[in-house]
């Protein structure tokens, strides 16, 4: 397990339940005799876990599963915490003392989950299992977890299994922002492996529980990132937009809420120039439902509004007085990319407070959810647009011989793309000098007054 941070609550690294029954007729367990519905749940419990098991994979000082055939995998952030640049991983399935070089393909830092891909020899295959559908999980479901905890595995390839129930469901913790709480026993090294349904599914990715006495170890609540969340991250990860690996959750620009307020999330106040003013939005109005998804307070909105990742499309279904009005709305504000505090802060925000407090280096080293340092640099100053619309940054200076300006760029430009990205807010660019380091040539986009100019800049050292 890499750096945890002691200052949360919660630790990192997932929780437990040892199956019972009471169907054992009295003098039966002298007798070593089993009714048959224990027989059966036992017949079924080992063919579950036959299936399951050989797509576990073993990286680093946590754990994985395979989710394609062509070598596809999930594991949580903080055990591949340097993956929103290009980074590589020495790992291994289940079973299978082989080991495979694995590279980061996105990362989500918020929701604590990675993408990364084995590299296979060309036309081979390894072992997978799918992602089932998390809404259909309901408190009592048996879940099935499989993970490394404590690295108890040791040199080997043989991850541990644990059997116990869906707890809860959509509970708000932070980051974990709709997660699934599970009492499967999971400890630290389980984190970034699966827990199942029993038909063999992902419902979640084990990642957190809640911490005793200071300590990190299973308290019977834990928590798993859904599947359906992680569906909606996917192609985005795979799609690595500008060249950054980094993906962002994000809120919809403008709102404020009554954190108190139960019956729905109510809104205090609306910015006009803003995501929310556009479409619609009015103080006191009560979102009750987010994409079919009951509201039942703010926290609970946070929670599906992070479910997809920042630019994705909500309904709303909205009480203004007594009539129910029908709004859409994008939640187009980056967020952080941290874990930090309950409410998610936007981005610029939570940079500027960072950079207030000295940019605390200590921070930095209990945080496993922070970010690299940019590889590189492309050489300007500047403001935001205060045109929306056009958005980019407004370039107050361009470092002389720097990449902008052997690309052409000017003070008084609007840099409006990079590498086709729309350069809306500080951390579209930033996530990609993130991940393409010095020497890289990107294509920059930009407006002179009412002109559009496209060009090569080649990054710099920072």
């Amino acid at each position: 397990m890499n750096r945890i941070i002691s200052a949360l609550a919660l630790s990192m690294c997932v929780g437990g339940f040892a199956l019972a029954t009471s169907d054992v007729p009295a003098g039966a367990q002298d007798k070593g005799a089993a009714t048959p519905n224990v027989t059966k749940l036992d017949d079924e419990t080992r063919a579950l876990v036959a299936k399951v098991y050989p797509a576990f994979v073993l990286i680093g000082g946590g754990s994985g599963v395979c989710i394609s055939e062509d070598g596809y995998f999930l594991t949580n952030h903080h055990v591949w915490n340097d993956a929103a640049a290009p980074a590589e991983m020495v790992v291994k399935q289940a079973g299978n003392n082989k080991r495979f070089t694995a590279d980061a393909i996105g990362a989500d830092p918020r929701g604590d989950i990675v993408l990364g891909k084995l590299r296979l020899d060309p036309g081979q295959k390894v072992p997978f299992v799918t992602l089932g559908d998390s809404d259909k999980v309901e408190p009592g479901s048996i879940c099935l977890s499989v993970g490394n905890p404590f690295l108890l595995s040791g040199q080997g390839s043989e991850p541990t299994v644990t059997i116990g129930t869906v707890t809860a469901n959509h509970r708000f913790q932070g980051g974990y922002n709709d997660s699934i709480q599970i009492d499967t026993s999971i400890n630290p090294g389980n984190s970034g492996g699966p827990s199942f349904n029993m038909d063999g599914e992902v419902i979640g990715i084990n990642g957190r529980n809640i911490a005793s006495h200071g300590k990190r170890f299973n308290t019977g609540a834990g928590y798993a990132i859904p599947s359906n969340q992680i569906k909606h991250f996917i192609p985005v990860m795979k799609e690595q937009l500008g060249g950054a690996l980094l993906v962002r959750h994000g809120f919809v620009g403008g709102l404020s809420f009554d954190l108190k307020h139960q019956g729905g999330a109510r809104i205090t106040a609306v910015e006009l120039e803003s995501e929310a003013g556009d479409v619609g939005f009015e103080a006191n109005d009560v979102i009750q439902e987010v994409d079919g998804y009951e509201i039942f307070n703010a926290y609970r909105y946070y929670g599906v509004i992070g479910t997809k990742p920042r630019g994705s499309e909500f309904k709303f279904k909205v009480l203004r007085g007594e009539k129910t009005v029908m709004l859409t709305a994008r939640n187009n504000v980056p967020s952080e990319s941290g874990q930090f505090g309950n409410i998610p802060r936007a981005d610029d925000v939570a940079r500027a407070e960072d950079r207030r407090s000295g940019n605390n280096p200590l921070r930095r080293m209990m945080d496993p959810f922070a970010l690299p340092d940019p590889k590189s640099s492309i050489g300007f100053k500047g403001k935001y647009n205060p045109d929306r619309k056009v958005g980019g940054y407004v370039l107050t200076e361009v470092v002389a011989g720097g990449p902008l300006e052997i690309a052409g760029l000017q003070a008084d430009d609007v840099l409006t793309h990079v590498n086709g990205r729309h350069i809306q807010y500080y951390c579209d660019l930033g996530d990609i000098l993130i991940a393409k380091g010095p020497g890289t040539e990107v294509t920059v986009t930009w407006m002179r007054g009412t002109e559009k100019h496209e060009g090569k800049a080649t990054l710099a050292k920072r």
